[in-house]
């Protein structure tokens, strides 16, 4: 009776899941004529960086592997079409992920097959090693990559040649159909991720993620099923690659360096990588935060870095994560220590009136002009007032290092209990 409950339980919890996701497709198929052009186009770069994420996802969250070496497979994906079109006048998008895509598997099962024999930070590191082995290549090989200025990718016929682009208003029209064509593909990227990570092989994942040594006692092939969740993995994130050439335009090395690895995972934990729609939402947030930080200040990689360590502090669990479970995250945070709390509230007091100082001060000065206001010894700073917040924000967090360091020593000078003598 129990199993039966469970199982009812179950099916009522997927049939919800499936219908929201059906609404919130119907209402990305609605926005284009509503949001215009440009929201378009930063949309349809969102969905292409959430396919992303959701490759990059099988590892992390199902798997437990962090990859500093995604951008490999990222870069080869916009490459691939590059030299299609270059090579071998290629102008059909179903011909580009026809080849495109085996090239990224066998990439990806290559990378994978060096890198699935370590774990933890031996795996990342050898994951970036490999990611910049590529970048090196792409960058020195300039007679054939293009080196920094890159190869130009013109925009391809869809659905084998029925639509093309030319004559006056092509862009526009590619922007529209392109939308259409690439939220497509998501939507059957979401569906067969579904099913890899609900299916056996990805219970197997997740086992091998909680504990490896019982999962191997259990007869799950370990390094076996690290390589084919790595090469699926790899092979997403390479039809993102794909998919992101047209709509850009171009294809360079900035997409094979570590940064573009870090935005990956950085997506992942924005939306929370234990949470399966997590790198969707995350991959959609981080595309419009990342183009309006670009738009508001100079230092917009400082801004992002300032949002990660407010993510870790404030939501440990991602976007999703906090939403889909607000009391457990309001609970955490009131069983957190004073000390930690006083630190946490010092920095995050920091970091807002720093960007203050950033983003009304930093398009005419640098860094050191921002410094100076700390201390009002210019004339300009006196417009923002007097710099107390940043101020407070110092003595908070070292208020808060001051109850770290005596809780320390408190720990440290007490005596040990002695165990009860036994009967």
């Amino acid at each position: 009776m129990m199993k039966a409950d469970v199982s009812r339980v179950s099916y009522r919890s997927e049939l919800a899941l499936l219908a929201t996701g059906a609404v919130a497709l119907v209402i990305l198929a609605l926005l284009p004529p509503y949001i215009g052009l440009y929201q378009t186009q930063l949309l349809t770069y969102g969905l292409i960086a959430a396919i992303a994420a959701l490759g990059f996802n099988l590892l992390l969250g199902y798997t437990g592997l962090l990859s500093f070496g995604h951008s490999a497979f990222f870069g080869i994906g916009a490459y691939t079409i590059a030299f299609l079109l270059r090579d071998l006048n290629i102008h059909m998008m179903e011909a580009y992920m026809a080849i495109g895509l085996p090239i990224v598997a066998l990439a990806s099962a290559l990378f994978g097959y060096i890198s699935v024999r370590h774990t933890r930070i031996f795996f990342g590191i050898l994951t970036l090693s490999l990611s910049q082995v590529l970048y090196s290549l792409a960058l020195k090989l300039f007679w054939v990559t293009g080196g920094t200025d890159g190869l130009r990718v013109a925009r391809p016929s869809l659905l084998f040649g029925l639509i093309e682009f030319t004559g006056a208003g092509s862009f526009q029209r590619f922007i529209g159909t392109y939308y259409y064509y690439v939220l497509g593909v998501f939507a059957i990227c979401v569906v067969l991720m579904w099913v890899i990570v609900h299916s056996p092989f990805g219970k197997a994942l997740q086992a091998i993620r909680d504990n490896e040594t019982r999962a191997a006692f259990l007869g799950i092939r370990i390094r076996r099923s690290r390589l084919i969740a790595f090469t699926i993995s790899g092979t997403f994130t390479g039809l993102a690659g794909l998919l992101w050439a047209p709509l850009n335009g171009l294809a360079t090395p900035d997409v094979l360096y570590w940064p573009f690895s870090g935005e990956i995972v950085f997506t992942a934990v924005l939306g929370g990588f234990r949470n399966f729609t997590g790198p969707i939402v995350g991959g959609i947030v981080f595309t419009y935060l990342k183009t309006y930080a670009v738009a508001t200040t100079p230092y917009w990689q400082l801004l992002l870095g300032e949002v990660l360590v407010v993510l870790v502090i404030m939501l440990p669990t991602g976007i999703v994560g906090t939403l889909a479970h607000p009391g457990a995250t309001l609970r955490s945070l009131a069983r957190t220590s004073i000390d930690l709390s006083l630190r946490s509230i010092g920095v995050l007091v920091m970091l807002a009136a720093f960007n203050w100082w950033l983003i009304l001060y930093g398009r005419a000065g640098d860094l050191r002009e921002v410094a100076e206001c700390l201390v009002a010894t210019a004339d300009r700073c006196t417009s923002a007032g007097p710099p107390i917040l940043m101020w407070t924000g110092f003595a908070i967090l070292a208020l808060g290092l001051i109850l770290q360091m005596r809780g320390l020593r408190a720990r440290a000078g007490a005596p040990m209990k002695s165990p009860a003598p036994a009967e």
